[in-house]
């Protein structure tokens, strides 16, 4: 997800403005993207989440027609986000304006999704627009719109962000003593190794063992495209992050039973 400023030439005293993008590729034709846009039944299958889960959705799909969505949070706490269709044209672009009960003195923002053709699926282009530099709701969003896209994905095209690979890790507070009973003891054959990891063919599966300076047991593995939209996905589900790569590689969760799987970015097929 990344946020754009505009106006960066103002006057001082002047307020810049920001909006959000992001894009998605799905694997589904546009008009059933479309349809989990603007059908009640399919927003509220998908556009929620384990903390904050929608309760209510409906939209009147035409220019001028309401939408409108009721949300319970942590504490019990219920609020509605709403607006009104600016532009809407099937199965290619939906425009609204964007209302949150949470920051009622705000001046509505808009949301406008273009969904164009792509073989074998489509792209989703998304933009929230309308903030400025000193709006209180900006930094609640950024960030979330990637969850939302990753959710929409899964619920049109029955494809999950994550898939499992065939690698297993450990952390060791001993590396050395770590690859003397794998492989000098147990027979691995080594992959690869640096000054922080030993990875060995076990046969089926690769392990990998990394020096971390504290023991964490076996974690499966999941491979995803878009580390940060994973990253999104695992905490509006209730998960929580454990560690993260320098390089935004990947990370490791713990899902909300405290299991921990280690998260890697899979090269682009």
């Amino acid at each position: 997800m990344a946020y754009y400023v505009t106006n960066l030439l103002h006057k001082p005293g002047d307020k810049m403005s920001r909006e959000i993008r992001d894009e998605i590729e799905i694997a589904a034709p546009r008009e059933r993207v479309f349809a989990c846009l603007t059908e009640p039944g399919e927003l509220l299958a998908w556009w929620t989440s384990y903390d904050y889960p929608a309760t209510h959705w409906e939209i009147d799909p035409r220019p001028g027609g309401t939408w409108r969505s009721r949300w319970r949070g942590p504490a019990g706490e219920e609020f509605a986000l709403g607006g009104e269709i600016v532009e809407i044209r099937p199965p290619a672009v939906l425009e609204y304006t964007w209302r949150d009960e949470r920051y009622p003195n705000l001046p509505l923002t808009r949301v406008r999704y273009e969904l164009d053709e792509l073989p074998g699926g489509c792209r989703v282009r998304l933009r929230h627009s309308g903030f400025d530099d000193v709006r209180a709701d900006f930094d609640d969003y950024n960030g979330g719109w990637l969850g939302v896209l990753g959710a929409l994905r899964q619920r049109a095209s029955g494809v999950s962000e994550f898939r499992s690979n065939r690698d297993v890790a450990i952390e060791v507070p001993d590396l050395a003593r770590a690859r003397a009973f794998y492989v000098d003891g147990l027979g691995f054959t080594v992959c690869s190794e640096s000054g922080n990891h030993v990875e060995v063919d076990t046969g089926t599966l690769r392990l990998w063992i990394k020096g971390t300076g504290t023991a964490r047991s076996f974690m499966p593995s999941l491979d995803v495209q878009n580390v940060a939209r994973a990253r999104s996905i695992v905490l509006t589900s209730g998960g929580r992050i454990l560690d993260e790569a320098a390089s935004d590689d990947g990370f490791v969760f713990a899902d909300p039973f405290g299991h921990a799987i280690d998260v890697v970015r899979a090269p682009r097929a």
